[in-house]
């Protein structure tokens, strides 16, 4: 499995949505299930699967689909 793919199963998994609900500009608004604690749960599934270390700032700026994608590439994580 791709990144990629391994990115967008845990998305669908963490905020129990459809891969159609998954687009870049997906933000807490658009996702009901994207709270606080649901975001650190993915954070901790990053850090996890993807071996890192991920600082408040960069956490705090992940508010999108795309800024979680953006963080990931910054990291070297082929999305």
């Amino acid at each position: 499995m791709s990144q990629a793919e391994v990115l967008i199963t845990m998305l669908m998994e963490v905020f129990n949505i459809s891969r159609d609900e998954i687009e870049d500009d997906a933000t807490p608004d658009d996702i009901e299930s994207w709270t606080s604690v649901s975001h650190m749960d993915l954070m901790a599934r990053f850090e996890d699967t993807f071996g890192l270390e991920l600082d408040v700032e960069e956490i705090t700026e992940m508010d999108s689909i795309g800024a979680i994608k953006d963080a990931l590439k910054n990291h070297g994580i082929e999305i």
